[in-house]
């Protein structure tokens, strides 16, 4: 019922930037009967983006069928990487031709690029780091130059933990090659900006290592890669940790995201069904952290990783197509059935549930039991040991951003349970920030409420409560209210 909370790390040696993969592979899952249902196609076009191979197939049909399934999607974020245009040493010549024409393509097409430039695998990496850094000065300046006015976004190197055949690169490499980058970008135009290195997950030892060394004074956006049981609770918190210990404020992104079926158990269908439902938590955790935006892995190559494999989707492809990442808040009372795709989602502590949780339930049909109405949420805190979270949550979309609102709910309290009302990830610039109040009454209906400061234009609601291993503890949550000025 539970992610693991074991990852193991094995290289895939492929031979192109996109292709190499860190698998996080976790194990012992088991499969839920899970019913998903098919929605209305809306995405969160600003928010969403997906790599594919255009990095290194500039063919002009696989192109064209690359921005015929990003734009089905709903997306508009395309990560392509600036393979094949040579000048790998200082002073060496360019081949524009085929790179221009898929820019061409995807501006032609509305899709915004984020493109990363490689210190280890655009230009040779001299055995004189003078020279080396002098090689990616002479490309990177090129590249911004040749595409000023159509490419605003690079993300420089491509997790620089791992040894892809090239070697690592150490923390003072990755800040020196990102300050070369962000100082050329703002000489040629302030509006570009620079991703940091993104490092193999959310808790790479590189990425506290250039935080501490300063990379973002040299960048606009903190970059990481997140995939399989990363994105759990705490891990895919820990970059917000690392930034908040040192006092600083900055926008952190997700530029690879994925998963693949084989990580999980049952048959063909259900380790589908359970890929599909890894990116529904995904989207919720996205939110939960306030990360700035998020791209795929991958859209058509890459095997298993593929979400349309040579161009055929999958039920993963058309539930994210399906995501709905900015729906106005609905059903206050509880009184319709809930989606748990799309409307509260069940959480366990730090587990990602496939489905529902046992500790959780929606209630209808029981006027003497809700607070108004037929219908509520009830936590089952004596199913659970001691201490164990239990919660649900919900985004929180289309809200006014830079201003104030207040989220309020009805809560009653039994036996030894505690019941809390939080707003999770409303500071795209302290993701693990929270707002909170608890319940101070027992055996009765309390009303709380909490002011909210909406920097961008989400929140995250949580409903909650903890675990006291004592039948028959339980909190209901009733008539959640979200009040906008």
């Amino acid at each position: 019922m539970k992610f693991s909370q074991q990852l193991q790390y094995v290289v895939q040696k492929h031979s192109s930037l996109r292709s190499h993969k860190f698998s996080r592979i976790f194990t012992s899952l088991l499969v839920t009967s899970t019913l998903f249902c098919t929605l209305p196609a809306r995405s969160q076009t600003s928010y969403l983006g997906i790599n594919n191979g255009t990095g290194y197939n500039t063919d002009p049909t696989f192109t064209d069928r690359s921005i015929q399934q990003t734009k089905d999607l709903g997306i508009e974020l395309v990560r392509m990487g600036m393979d094949g245009v040579y000048g790998n040493r200082e002073g060496a010549s360019f081949n524009w031709s085929a790179r221009d024409i898929v820019v061409n393509k995807y501006i032609q097409a509305g899709l915004r690029i984020h493109a990363p430039i490689a210190p280890r695998y655009h230009v040779y990496r001299d055995s004189n780091y003078e020279q080396w850094k002098a090689n990616f000065r002479y490309f990177a300046r090129n590249v911004m130059e040749r595409y000023k006015g159509k490419i605003f976004y690079y993300i420089i190197d491509n997790e620089p933990d791992l040894d892809f055949g090239n070697g690592t690169m150490t923390a003072q490499q990755c800040v020196d090659m990102t300050r070369i980058a962000y100082e050329i970008a703002k000489s040629i135009d302030p509006n570009i900006k620079i991703e940091s290195p993104p490092p193999t997950s959310p808790g790479s030892y590189i990425l506290k290592e250039m935080i501490g060394l300063g990379i973002d004074k040299v960048s606009d956006f903190i970059g990481i890669h997140a995939y399989g049981g990363q994105i759990r609770e705490g891990e895919f918190g820990n970059p917000w940790r690392l930034l908040a210990a040192r006092n600083i404020r900055k926008p952190v992104v997700v530029s690879e995201s994925g998963t693949i079926s084989n990580w999980f158990q049952g048959s063909n269908t259900e380790r589908e069904n359970s890929r599909k439902r890894w990116f529904v938590i995904f989207g919720q955790q996205l939110k939960r952290y306030g990360y700035n935006h998020a791209l795929f892995f991958d859209l058509d190559n890459n095997g298993e990783w593929a979400i349309s494999p040579n161009f055929n989707p999958t039920a993963t492809y058309y539930q994210i197509k399906d995501l709905r990442l900015n729906k106005k808040f609905s059903n206050p009372g509880f009184e319709l059935a809930n989606n748990a795709d799309n409307e509260w989602v069940h959480f366990d502590n730090d587990d990602i549930r496939l489905g529902a949780s046992p500790n959780v339930a929606f209630i209808c049909g029981d006027p003497n039991g809700a607070r108004g109405g037929n219908c509520y949420a009830r936590l089952d805190s004596g199913r659970a040991f001691p201490g164990k979270q239990i919660f649900i949550r919900r985004v929180l979309g289309d809200v006014p951003k830079n201003r104030n609102i207040k989220i309020g709910a009805w809560v009653y309290v039994n036996g030894g349970a505690t019941a809390t009302l939080k707003a999770l990830g409303y500071d795209y610039l302290d993701g693990d920030a929270e707002i909170s109040k608890t319940a101070s009454q027992k055996n009765v209906w309390q009303y709380l409420e909490i002011t909210v400061p909406i920097s961008r234009y989400w929140a995250v609601i949580e409903l909650g409560t903890s675990g006291t291993g004592n039948s028959g503890d339980y909190v209901k949550w009733d008539d959640v209210s979200v009040v906008t000025p």
